[in-house]
């Protein structure tokens, strides 16, 4: 891949970020263009141009840890430009943690591109869609306030799997199968071989109610019967809006796909072990 322009989106609440950003940008080469967000360009004006789209760009670097590159992946949702997360002092399950050899395994084509699965969520009142989001790691349907229960029935092709008491459900990519459905006892998932979406429930009232594993071909529906105080759909963390009783929430394959560099040596199970401690051996031998 020839990269000319290369986008830049930074988590600028970090202390040290514009020393990290100013790093990057002089490990390019010098006939590379590079654009930001504003927030981004504002950190080093005189070598980043504000743009509000990433349009053009080869690449886009991301530039905190994951929540940065949840933020990038949204911003170029339909144009499916690869992105590349570096990770600024945080675990970074999605970024690479060497800002200089990243780079350097960019442009030196020690890389490879995954096609990550996005999750499209569609909330329904009635007949009329009320919003529409998409999401690379995953959706949440969660009570607020003291009462936080809320009252579930979960359909996979229409088929009813269930209805429950819960405090919420997560909807989850292979990609945030290592994220908050983990904490929640949901299973993890390879982003790169399956194809796949994980339903798991937040503290059901039911032994029988578990994590379930869905085809990504499959079209899961929410419905809220009824809700305990105020219901909250959150998509990655960062968006979300009120859920209603009657409500009905769709989920199904995005027609895109976010398109993730790994650099070289990159294993999702290596990583598995190595920041998850999976598998660690805690007796002494």
């Amino acid at each position: 891949m020839k990269i000319e322009k290369i986008g830049m989106v930074a988590n600028v609440r970090k202390s040290e970020i514009r020393e990290v950003v100013l790093s990057v940008l002089r490990a390019l080469p010098r006939n590379v263009t590079v654009v930001g967000n504003e927030a981004t360009a504002g950190l080093v004006s005189d070598m980043i141009d504000p743009v509000d789209s990433f349009g053009g760009c080869q690449v886009v670097i991301a530039l905190g840890g994951d929540g940065t590159l949840l933020v990038a992946s949204r911003l170029v949702e339909n144009e499916e430009i690869p992105l590349l997360g570096i990770k600024i002092r945080s675990l970074g399950f999605l970024t690479e943690d060497d800002p200089l050899r990243a780079v350097e395994d960019l442009f030196e084509g020690r890389y490879e591109i995954q096609d990550r699965l996005r999750l499209e969520v569609t909330l329904v009142e009635g007949e009329s869609v009320r919003k529409r989001y998409s999401a690379l790691n995953d959706i949440v349907i969660h009570g607020s306030g003291v009462s936080r229960v809320i009252h579930i029935k979960t359909l996979v092709d229409s088929v009813i799997l269930g209805e429950y008491l819960a405090d919420g459900v997560i909807v989850s990519t292979p990609t945030g199968s290592t994220a908050y459905s983990l904490s929640a006892g949901g299973p993890i998932v390879n982003p790169a071989t399956v194809d796949a979406f994980i339903l798991t429930p937040l503290y059901p009232h039911s032994l029988s109610v578990r994590p379930i594993v869905v085809s990504g071909d499959e079209v899961c529906t929410i419905e809220v019967v009824s809700e305990g105080h105020e219901t909250l759909l959150t998509v990655d963390g960062q968006q979300g809006c009120e859920v209603r009783a009657g409500d009905s929430i769709h989920f199904k394959r995005y027609p895109k796909v976010t398109k993730l560099i790994v650099t070289e040596g990159y294993n999702f199970y290596d990583l598995v072990r190595r920041k998850l401690r999976w598998g660690g051996v805690l007796r002494q031998v």
